[in-house]
C-alpha cells in the first residue's frame, strides 16, 4: 500500500488553459497595459485651436454631403446627409487616421488613456459626448491637464507626436 498524501498538499502545475483550448483565459493573461509616460499632452492653447480648426472643418464636411442631394431636389436626402457630416466628422477622422485635420495641423493625436490606440467605441464615445451642452465649457474646469468631458469620460487623451 501506498501511504496517504493529505489532498491540500497535492499541487498541479498544469493549468485548465493548457488542457484544452476551450478554457476560459485566465485573469493575469490580461494585465492592464502601462500607462505611456512619455507622451506629453496637448496645451489648452493647441486643443482651442483644434476647437475652431474642427468647427470650421465640420461645417465644410456637411455641406459636402449635404450639397449634392440639394442639387437634385432630394431635400430630405440632404438633411440625413448634414446630420451625418455633423455626426461622422470626428468619428471618422479618429477611427480611422486617430487625428482630425487639426490634429494633424498641431501634430498632436488621440490615445487611450494608457497611451495606445483608442478603440472605436472610446471615439463612438467621444464623438456623442461633444453633442453634450456646454462641454467646450468642460475645459475650463478640467483640473491640470487640459481634458473635456470627451476625453475623460472616454479614457482618452490629446497628445503631441
Amino acid at each position: 500500500m501506498r501511504p496517504q498524501v493529505p489532498l491540500e498538499r497535492v499541487s498541479f502545475s498544469i493549468t485548465m488553459s493548457e488542457l484544452s483550448p476551450y478554457a476560459p483565459p485566465r485573469a493575469d493573461d490580461y494585465a492592464a497595459p502601462a500607462v505611456n509616460a512619455n507622451l506629453q499632452d496637448a496645451s489648452l492653447g493647441i486643443r482651442f485651436a483644434h476647437l475652431v480648426i474642427d468647427g470650421v472643418g465640420r461645417i465644410a464636411f456637411m455641406f459636402a454631403l449635404m450639397v449634392p442631394f440639394t442639387l437634385i431636389d432630394a431635400r430630405e436626402l440632404g438633411v440625413f446627409g448634414a446630420m451625418l457630416g455633423l455626426f461622422g466628422y470626428h468619428f471618422l477622422f479618429e477611427v480611422t487616421l486617430g487625428r482630425t485635420p487639426a490634429k494633424f495641423l498641431t501634430g498632436t493625436r488621440v490615445v487611450s488613456a494608457n497611451g495606445g490606440r483608442p478603440s472605436a467605441l472610446q471615439i463612438l464615445g467621444r464623438t456623442c459626448i461633444r453633442y453634450v451642452p456646454f462641454e467646450p465649457f468642460s475645459f475650463l474646469f478640467g483640473g491640470n491637464l487640459p481634458s473635456g468631458w470627451h476625453d475623460q469620460w472616454s479614457k482618452t487623451r490629446v497628445v503631441k507626436i
